[in-house]
């Protein structure tokens, strides 16, 4: 598959499905069928509610029907989701993750990756120059290792990272060190401070009761803070950075980001970088 199919209207609406949980919190579904309508595709993206346990389950049914085009992914199946995948773009395959995976003409299902892409052109249009930067991130999960190697792609100079689990913290470096020497290394949040961008890749502020990803502490006037989380848009870290001076990225405005790319993916633009 390398173009695009052609997007007359066949009187048969392509249908997309965006699998995760919690899926309320996604802004991703009504945008993108906005967004499909717009560029004259006759698609629709139709949110599901799916657990890990039923994951495989529910995606071997969506698949039998042939309306259905292809399925997006969020949290938590990204990289289990890509284990269904007969082809990986090289990006998705260097990730072990997907977010995006289509039916292609011969009836294969191939999987590419958007979030890293997504989150790096919404601080730029913010006004935040990545290369040269130091940036701190919170989370080392499917997400978070997307956004490091777009963040370090595209030139930021040094990028420290925790998460809660050390076996994902541990996964991040060994796959960073080979491709960016020296530039990426595991430390404490406290590491956030001397960071010119920080990024929280992690589901802290999903809920009234999580704890802050960074503490207030150490953000400072001049910061950039940039959360993945949609809902809510305004998290409390970002409310705390503002506070204090900080510009902020949304997680709205990390998905304006993403959505072009996913919706050229779904028309059958090329793999990112080719297959794997």
């Amino acid at each position: 598959m390398t173009g695009q199919r052609p997007d007359n209207f066949t009187g048969r609406t392509r249908i997309s499905f965006l699998v995760g949980t919690p899926i309320s919190q996604v802004l991703a579904p009504g945008r993108m069928s906005a967004l499909m309508g717009e560029a004259g595709y006759d698609g629709i993206l139709v949110p599901l509610e799916v657990f890990p346990d039923d994951l495989e389950t529910t995606v071997m049914a969506l698949r039998r029907s042939p309306s259905v085009e292809s399925i997006l992914v969020t949290l938590p199946h990204k990289r289990p989701m890509s284990c269904f995948c007969g082809r990986l773009s090289k990006v998705a395959h260097m990730l072990g993750a997907v977010n995006a995976t289509r039916r292609t003409d011969s009836g294969e299902w191939e999987g590419d990756n958007f979030d890293g892409e997504g989150m790096a052109r919404a601080i730029e249009n913010a006004g935040t120059t990545i290369g040269g930067a130091t940036i701190h991130m919170v989370g080392a999960g499917a997400a978070g290792t997307s956004i490091a190697v777009s963040l370090l792609s595209r030139g930021a100079k040094r990028l420290t990272f925790n998460d809660v689990s050390f076996p994902s913290e541990e996964a991040l470096q060994i796959l960073l060190e080979p491709l960016f020497p020296g530039r990426a290394e595991r430390a404490s949040v406290e590491k956030a401070a001397e960071a010119q961008i920080i990024v929280n890749a992690s589901h802290c502020g999903l809920k009234a009761s999580d704890p802050l990803p960074v503490p207030l502490a150490v953000l400072s006037a001049g910061q950039t803070v940039a959360d993945v989380i949609t809902d809510p848009l305004q998290t409390p870290l970002l409310k705390n950075a503002r506070s204090v001076g900080c510009r902020t990225v949304t997680g709205g405005e990390m998905l304006s980001g993403q959505l072009d790319l996913l919706l050229a993916f779904i028309r059958g633009a090329p793999l990112t970088g080719g297959a794997a």
